[in-house]
């Protein structure tokens, strides 16, 4: 006996750049900035996420005096 669902495909996928460049030129280039400004969004939490450790580790200011 199996347990439901394994087997089975999702329904949810991520595009692929092969069906993403098949697209209009302007849906493509909706695709691309929404693709973009997730990258753009991460890059920054990486950076803030880098910032906040080094200036922990270094004393240069307090994580857990802004959360509290």
């Amino acid at each position: 006996m199996s347990a439901p669902g394994i087997g089975k495909e999702s329904h949810i996928s991520l595009p692929d750049f092969a069906s993403v460049a098949k697209l209009p030129k302007p849906i493509k280039a909706i695709v691309y900035l929404i693709m973009l400004s997730v990258l753009t969004v991460a890059g920054i939490g990486a950076l803030m996420a880098t910032i906040a450790i080094i200036g922990q580790l270094t004393g240069a200011f307090d994580v857990f005096s802004f959360i509290g």
